[in-house]
């Protein structure tokens, strides 16, 4: 990979783990299908992120 993406790799990480919480949250209080597939998408994100697929 780029240099420059292992550099923001940890920040981003970082990030996206609050916005899951807060997208959690809001699927729990107004459940629609996009919160759902937003919450699945950022799911799959945070998981590639733990087993170093990106």
């Amino acid at each position: 990979m780029d240099k420059w993406w292992w550099k923001i790799r940890y920040t981003v990480k970082g990030v996206v783990f609050p916005l899951i919480c807060i997208q959690f949250v809001r699927t729990l209080l107004l459940p629609t299908g996009l919160d759902v597939f937003i919450l699945f998408g950022l799911f799959l994100i945070y998981l590639g992120f733990l087993l170093n697929v990106y």
